[in-house]
């Protein structure tokens, strides 16, 4: 099936020809900012690039800057140190609620995000996949997919290369599977996918949204574009998720942990679809390197875009068989002394922590804690007291997640990560694992959850040269 592309031809080079000469601030220095800036100077607009960092650690942003002729404004923070702008273009890790945006709203000034301008000056159908957990997964096994059948296509998004910077590569031909989070989806306007789905909800980013309902409207957001003849793919197991589809234009697809009514679905054992009016078995479940029912849906809705666009059955199976988790992602870094240490620093809120923690096999020892985002830990409290041999606490929620343990457990605390998988090792038993689910954000001790799972890993190397003097 051919998608139609998300901007027509005319419609980019008409946008082009809008920003020719007008005057535009990009805030943020990151990624995403830096690849609007780029975007915007060959499109001839007259660019300032801001960014609340003084101008010595904004690193080579400040450099590329000025290569594009481009104003910079260092320790920015209010919407009066911008010259007299035109457009607004805020990158994800700005707030809707941010002096700059909001002086900018004020002042009758468009305010878009990075991921909406990508959009404007996208040639590519898009496939665009949001939610809780699973976003990175769901995309990277769609790609897999693409790529067994040979299908040329972009990935980009919050999967770490913004759609902005992967512009040069799309086509009309080329499907662009997109990670968009809650944060994206707060810049919208016109943002449209012809897939969209939402993989699951559940409380997150608290310190950023103003509460559940905001959070929920912002992952709404994906569906608002749509039209007929787009496509949305519900994960009808999460009663939010059907709340979010339910005004959505689009043909809904439904997937089903185990509903035969779904049109995707693992119905005795085996991972099923059922689009053009026959049921079709992709692969049995048993032979996917994947565990856990939140996996399993995650392949699901990919399999379901990967058929809705052309890609052959046994292709789909092929790349879900081969599929290898990304680094810090339910990872094994090593064994020691018959115990396996597992990095799953992505699993940095309670519903990724409790899905992964739930499909563990062995006996475990849980290293837990971060960043507190106030979310509710009870449900992970009471798997963890069920669950685990033991759990070692870490970082500024340590405490609220202690209280949610049930009575008789007594976790371990400690100061850094290193000293946590030092009494964790000491905790755990020969054919035991140690996982590091934070069920947390990383930013109290690390740069980024990436950070994170790497001193994880040099921890557990520690151990184990230490364990062969």
């Amino acid at each position: 099936m051919r998608l139609q592309p998300a901007r027509t031809e005319e419609e980019i080079r008409a946008y082009r020809a809008s920003l020719s000469g007008r005057r535009v601030a990009v805030i943020g220095a990151g990624a995403s900012g830096r690849a609007c800036l780029r975007r915007l100077a060959e499109a001839g607009a007259r660019v300032v690039l801001a960014d609340a960092k003084p101008r010595d650690a904004m690193g080579e942003a400040v450099a590329e800057a000025e290569a594009l002729r481009a104003a910079v404004v260092e320790r920015f923070e209010q919407f009066d140190q911008l010259p007299d702008v035109e457009l607004i273009v805020s990158s994800p890790g700005i707030a809707r609620g941010h002096a700059a945006p909001v002086g900018g709203r004020a002042a009758g000034i468009e305010v878009i995000g990075t991921m909406e301008l990508g959009y404007r000056l996208c040639p590519a159908p898009i496939i665009a996949v949001t939610g809780t957990n699973g976003k990175g997964t769901t995309c990277r096994l769609l790609s897999a997919m693409l790529a067994a059948a040979g299908r040329a296509h972009i990935l980009a998004g919050n999967i770490g290369t913004p759609l902005a910077e992967e512009l040069v590569h799309a086509t009309p031909e080329t499907p662009a599977v997109v990670e968009v989070s809650s944060f994206q989806l707060e810049g919208i306007v016109d943002f449209h996918a012809r897939i969209a789905t939402v993989l699951n909800v559940a409380p997150d980013h608290l310190d950023r949204h103003a509460d559940l309902r905001e959070y929920l409207e912002a992952k709404a957001r994906i569906f608002a574009n749509q039209e007929p003849g787009d496509y949305a793919i519900v994960n009808v197991d999460d009663g939010r998720v059907r709340e979010l589809a339910e005004s959505t234009r689009a043909t809904r697809l439904t997937v089903a942990d185990s509903s035969e009514g779904a049109d995707a679905a693992v119905i005795d054992g085996e991972v099923t679809t059922a689009l053009w009016g026959r049921r079709e078995v992709i692969c049995r479940a048993d032979d996917l390197p994947l565990r856990g029912r939140h996996h399993l849906k995650n392949l699901l809705v990919a399999a379901v875009a990967a058929r809705l666009l052309g890609v052959a059955a046994e292709a789909v199976a092929r790349a879900a068989r081969a599929y290898e988790p990304p680094a810090h992602h339910m990872q094994v870094v090593g064994e020691v002394s018959g115990v396996q240490y597992i990095n799953d620093s992505k699993a940095s809120n309670p519903a990724a922590a409790v899905a992964d923690l739930a499909a563990m096999e062995r006996p475990f020892v849980a290293i837990v804690g971060g960043k507190d985002k106030g979310a509710d830990f009870a449900e992970l409290g009471a798997l963890l007291t069920e669950r685990a041999r033991a759990v070692v606490l870490i970082g500024e929620a340590a405490e609220r997640i202690a209280r949610a343990l049930g009575e008789g457990a007594r976790p371990e605390h400690a100061a850094t990560l290193e000293q946590a998988v030092e009494r964790a090792a000491q905790l755990a038993q020969s054919g035991d694992a140690v996982i590091m689910a934070p069920a947390c954000s990383s930013f109290d001790m690390f740069e980024d959850y990436r950070h994170r799972g790497r001193a994880f890993g040099a921890a557990v190397r520690r151990l184990a040269e230490e364990a062969t003097r």
